[in-house]
């Protein structure tokens, strides 16, 4: 056994220090790089919880399938800069189910499947032993040796699987973070996860359960960097997604889908025909046809984009494209726009 862990990397990192420490820092990226822009971003680790029936397999999984796919966009709003690689594990059912909503995906959204690889090796695994640590560890080895690429995003539909005891303990939970973490500095990835709300509680006039949560031991929640709290519209076709945790302030706030059965596919709720980084360069477009000037507050006015990805737009396609002004309006700098 020993001699099978040390077939795999558990750290690839050494321990920083001196001019490897200054190296790392003058070469880190100075924003984290959007896998999907607005909603999921590299090294990071999203959690969306619902009840049941609300429908986050599928939407996951159409998410993950959107993102091997260079300029898609994710629901219809959140642009894929670069296709990326996905290891995506069905914790439980058959794989088929998969394959079935896959096929008719495929049709309705851009899907390259050549970065994306599907397991269930995980299925029947508990984390709380610590035998099968090793043995979950070395099935994603495998499963990565197998598909011959390194993942930027692993998934796992539902987590719950993954502990035999209720996630409302702190083992439970602490095991399957733990596991998260050592794939995270393992393989450099990026986590996207689903789970559960909790029972919540009755209200004491209708019955009815109110105020659900994330289930989960509070080191649960801890632990991802981002999360969403997905509930049916009221005409139940549909998701409305409201952010809980945004660690990273780089998340969409609020967000409505429409849900298409023939199809399994969700678009976002709205008629507008550009994503927040088209609204963005029509706006500079607009500035530069009048020679107008503008902050940073003003492009996030006009596009709606979050600090960190703006920011990460101005070092990334805007770094030649934008000059500083000698002016400074309310003591912001001012830009131009020269694309």
């Amino acid at each position: 056994m020993q001699e099978q862990v040390n077939s795999i990397s558990l750290n690839p990192h050494p321990t920083y220090f001196g001019q490897s420490l200054d190296d790392a820092i003058n070469n880190v990226q100075p924003e984290r790089k959007a896998l999907i822009e607005n909603f999921l971003y590299e090294k990071s680790a999203l959690m969306i919880y619902a009840d049941d029936g609300v429908g986050k397999s599928v939407l996951t999984l159409q998410a993950c399938m959107q993102a091997t796919s260079e300029d898609s966009k994710v629901f219809g709003e959140f642009n894929v800069p670069e296709p990326r690689k996905v290891l995506y594990f069905q914790m439980e059912r058959h794989p088929d189910e998969s394959f079935e909503r896959i096929r008719h995906l495929r049709n309705a959204v851009p899907f390259n499947k050549d970065n994306f690889a599907l397991s269930v090796a995980l299925q029947g695994i508990n984390l709380q032993e610590n035998r099968s640590q090793i043995d979950a560890m070395l099935r994603v080895a495998k499963a990565v040796e197998e598909m011959d690429f390194q993942p930027d995003i692993i998934a796992f539909d539902p987590i719950y699987t993954l502990a035999y005891e209720g996630l409302e303990t702190a083992s439970a939970c602490n095991s399957i973070t733990s596991f998260f973490r050592v794939l995270q500095i393992t393989y450099n990835c990026t986590i996207l996860a689903t789970s559960h709300t909790n029972r919540g509680i009755r209200d004491k006039e209708t019955h009815q359960r109110v105020a659900k949560d994330m289930y989960g031991n509070r080191f649960l929640s801890a632990f991802f960097t981002g999360s969403y709290h997905l509930k049916a519209k009221g005409d139940g076709v549909g998701s409305i997604w409201e952010l809980d945790k945004n660690s990273q302030k780089n998340l969409e706030k609020h967000f409505e889908l429409i849900y298409d059965p023939s199809n399994y596919c969700s678009m976002v709720n709205t008629n507008r025909d550009f994503s927040k980084k088209d609204r963005l360069n029509q706006y500079l477009q607009a500035c530069k046809a009048n020679k107008k000037e503008f902050s940073f507050s003003d492009m996030q006015e006009n596009s709606l984009l979050s600090d960190s990805s703006l920011r990460g737009h101005l070092i990334g396609y805007l770094k030649d494209k934008l000059e500083i002004s000698s002016k400074v309006n309310k003591n912001k700098l001012l830009y131009r726009y020269l694309g």
